[in-house]
């Protein structure tokens, strides 16, 4: 039997994407001065971390539940999605809600 190329995808990236995000990360942080740092991430915290942190965490969450229940399906005000427009859908509505959540939340 062999396996189906798309869960293959799905897999590899599900690995690759984290791993490949902290060496990035990794990197810019090592290059980048202390001291420029440090000011950029407390002036900007909810941009340089919190978005890109979610961004990640949804896509992963969304591929996750996409090989744990299969396709992703849902109906709501009139639109209906399937497939991959189900699981871009969902990632947009968690990503804007995380963003909204961060900006409505940050100066609390």
């Amino acid at each position: 039997m062999s396996p189906n190329p798309t869960s293959v995808v799905t897999w590899v990236l599900a690995l690759v994407v984290p791993f490949g995000t902290a060496v990035v990360l990794t990197g810019f942080l090592t290059l980048i001065p202390p001291e420029v740092l440090f000011e950029i991430a407390k002036v900007h915290f909810a941009a340089i971390v919190g978005l890109p942190t979610a961004a990640v965490f949804f896509a992963f969450l969304v591929v996750v539940l996409q090989q744990a229940s299969g396709p992703v399906k849902f109906e709501g005000l009139g639109f209906k999605f399937e497939g991959t427009s189900g699981q871009v859908v969902l990632w947009i509505f968690c990503f804007l809600a995380v963003a909204a959540a961060i900006k409505l939340l940050w100066n609390l």
